[in-house]
């Protein structure tokens, strides 16, 4: 999981654990990126997967932490869970390479308020002086493959950190399960499912 000093996105391997391919425009795009500050509503992320492969609500989600300097154990340490759609219903999004389809990830209402919570008990730590160190990550949870066994999910990254903001492809195209360690790669391989269907 990528870590940020004091919650801020600079060079991150954007919005995914895994140390995937970050793109330049995602290097600038992250760089002026605050997750403190921004609006959870407008936070879109972008998903790109094999056609084989099916997402939905919950399997992908946002991890949000903070841990003060000398502590052991995180302040903060929140998981959202996406509401998944299909690129096709998202004006701007990127087209999806050859084999591949786009997922779009947004929080629901609920979780759009609850992160605005967690936003504001960092920013109280931090101006209480409290010198910490956070993680804002989204990660894939499962999904279901119509062409099992999977071995391998080449996989990519969007983001779109406002409503005046454009979608910009954050990870290149690259291999989602070489990047897990060996045990972190069993269990998410365990977790997809085979899709009941081919829709």
């Amino acid at each position: 999981m990528a870590r940020i000093r004091s919650l801020l996105l600079v060079p991150l391997v954007v919005l995914l654990s895994g140390c995937l391919s970050v793109t330049p425009r995602g290097l600038v795009a992250m760089a002026g990126f605050n997750p403190l500050q921004m609006n959870p509503a407008e936070l879109g992320a972008g998903l790109g997967v094999p056609q084989s492969i099916r997402l939905a609500d919950g399997d992908a989600m946002i991890a949000m932490t903070w841990q003060v300097r000398g502590e052991a154990a995180p302040r903060v340490n929140e998981r959202f869970l996406l509401q998944i759609s299909d690129s096709s219903e998202i004006v701007g999004m990127p087209p999806p390479l050859r084999g591949e389809r786009i997922y779009v990830g947004r929080l629901s209402r609920l979780d759009s308020v609850r992160m605005r919570d967690v936003q504001e008990r960092i920013l109280r730590h931090k101006s209480e002086g409290l010198v910490g160190q956070g993680s804002f990550s989204i990660n894939l949870r499962g999904g279901c493959t119509t062409a099992p066994p999977l071995t391998e999910l080449p996989f990519r990254t969007f983001v779109k950190t406002g409503s005046d903001s454009s979608w910009i492809e954050t990870t290149r195209r690259s291999d989602f399960v070489a990047t897990l360690p060996a045990h972190e790669r069993k269990e998410f391989l365990q977790s997809v499912r085979i899709c009941n269907g081919t829709g």
